[in-house]
């Protein structure tokens, strides 16, 4: 068992873990501090958005600290929470997914389609959501048409427009929105 005397900076991640199973806070921050930056850079990389990466960093250090008295680890701190990183890393890719499929399926989906007793407001309702997104910004109309006619993935759509996508949900929201209100 560590001393509770021991300097925080010096101790190794196994001590300090030990006194933060004891709720010693000092010892918690000193670990938050170490492996912040590193978790951090990983989570930013991987999700292209500095806020989803503060947010699933948080959540890893959030968890370690609720469950610090039945972790044990097998390897290391460090290991532990990469590895809890990456199972972040993957439910937000997951949700996002789910999102993307979701917002598609409510927009263009079956449950969307009407049938219009008079083949002309069929075309007058075609013809207006073009006027509206022939109006939407240029960026914004291209990213959501190829979202929703092409049926591209958020991700795709990053990648062939050398934007972040998170970039690509936000013109996606701000087009539905647009569609939303003038429709």
């Amino acid at each position: 068992m560590p001393s509770k005397h021991l300097s925080y900076p010096d101790a190794r991640d196994n001590d300090l873990f030990l006194l933060v199973k004891e709720s010693d806070e000092k010892a918690f921050e000193e670990l938050y501090r170490r492996h912040w930056p590193t978790l951090f850079n990983i989570a930013c990389k991987r999700l292209n958005s500095r806020e989803k990466a503060e947010d699933i960093v948080q959540n890893v250090f959030i968890d370690l600290y609720r469950r610090r008295t039945t972790i044990e680890f097998t390897i290391s701190l460090r290991a532990y929470l990469l590895q809890a990183l990456k199972f972040k890393v993957i439910n937000e890719y997951r949700s996002a997914s789910n999102r993307n499929k979701y917002q598609q399926s409510l927009f263009f989906g079956e449950s969307c389609k009407i049938d219009f007793a008079n083949p002309l407001e069929a075309k007058d309702l075609e013809m207006k959501i073009n006027m509206i997104l022939d109006r939407l910004p240029e960026k914004c109309r291209t990213v959501f048409l190829l979202s929703r006619r092409e049926n591209l993935s958020y991700k795709d759509i990053s990648a062939g427009l050398s934007i972040t996508v998170s970039t690509v949900e936000k013109h996606i929201s701000k087009a539905l929105k647009t569609l939303r209100c003038q429709i």
